[in-house]
């Protein structure tokens, strides 16, 4: 992998490895809503024999394998490693200006708020990782505002 100095340009390289991410895993899903009914129902292994279990369970790697979901499976395990690699040289660089500050703020935020869930009826929701989660946005937009005025100040 290339190494790449700036913390802009890894943020940059993140973000898009995130969004081929995000764009795997929608078709990965929108696959395996694709798939036979049969396979969304293995509970219903309940009371087979093992014979009968090995054999279900071999048809459903089979279903998966012909649809393509093993190669997408890799292709999102890549693209995580590759993520991973991209952010530890980010935690290793030092930031050398406010707007590579606010590059990995706004990296954090958006992955922090993918994480996090936002709704007090979700059985995932965190009041106070919602809280943690208000304060780093209104940091990130103040910095983003802050950083706006001294532009214009200086043009």
């Amino acid at each position: 992998m290339t190494v790449i100095n700036s913390a802009i340009l890894l943020v940059r390289r993140i973000k898009d490895l995130q969004r081929r991410r995000d764009s795997l895993v929608e078709r990965q899903d929108a696959l395996r809503r694709s798939l036979p009914e049969w396979t969304f129902a293995p509970l219903q292994l309940v009371g087979m024999t093992a014979s009968e279990i090995q054999s279900a369970m071999s048809e459903l790697s089979r279903a998966e394998a012909d649809v393509g979901l093993r190669d997408i499976d890799r292709d999102i395990e890549d693209l995580d490693r590759q993520i991973e690699e991209l952010e530890n040289m980010l935690l290793t660089s030092r930031a050398n200006s406010l707007d590579c500050v606010q590059a990995v703020l706004d990296l954090a935020v958006s992955r922090f708020r993918s994480q996090t869930s936002t709704d007090p009826n979700d059985v995932f929701y965190d009041y106070g990782d919602t809280r943690v989660l208000r304060f780093l946005e209104r940091s990130a937009e103040d910095l983003r505002t802050i950083l706006n005025e001294d532009h214009r100040e200086a043009v």
